[in-house]
């Protein structure tokens, strides 16, 4: 009985604590957690460097909340919205210890119900079957703004985001968008 009922125990606990990283698997739009490796995150600074004015940020999707934090340490303020609970904790924890949360916000929230207005700039390291459903969301950003995209670049035409610089190749490839008042096309 002893046995029987750690096992069952270890079961529920094990259970209990996979919930909140399986859970965005039953949404429409899946986006699992896959951590930035070193070189991602460096490309993203360096496409930061690039643009004019970079924050305020948000990291749509800010999984364990390194890309914010990063940003942090480079002195620009960011915001990680996350759906996953004990991630957004994490974030929010390590926010403290390295002593950047006077730069750094986590919220647990939908990336798609997000008010994009208060940004200058969007991160994002999606799924390519996301990318198309997320491009009405970023065309609530203001005229300048400066998207990251992360892994997966915008759709190639029919967008307001202009491409203006890659960095890095394969999986760890970073592409940097401005938008623009008119529709582009970058299919070149």
């Amino acid at each position: 009985m002893v046995v029987a009922g750690s096992l069952a125990a270890t079961a529920v606990g094990i259970t209990a604590m996979s919930v909140p990283f399986v859970a965005p698997a039953l949404r429409r739009v899946c986006i699992p957690y896959v951590p930035a490796t070193p070189r991602q995150i460096d490309h993203v600074l360096r496409v930061i460097k690039r643009c004019e004015t970079p924050g305020p940020l948000v990291d749509l999707g800010s999984g364990d909340g390194r890309v914010v934090l990063q940003c942090a340490q480079q002195g620009i303020q960011g915001t990680g919205l996350e759906l996953n609970r004990p991630l957004v904790i994490y974030s929010k924890l390590k926010s403290r210890k390295m002593g950047l949360s006077h730069l750094t916000t986590f919220k647990r929230y939908d990336i798609f119900k997000a008010d994009m207005l208060p940004f200058q700039s969007a991160v994002i390291f999606g799924a390519e079957s996301m990318m198309d459903e997320l491009v009405p969301k970023l065309d609530e950003m203001r005229e300048g703004s400066n998207l990251i995209c992360c892994r997966f670049p915008l759709p190639p035409n029919g967008t307001r985001w202009k491409l203006l610089h890659t960095e890095g190749e394969g999986i760890d490839t970073v592409w940097l968008y401005k938008k623009c008042p008119y529709v582009v096309d970058n299919s070149q």
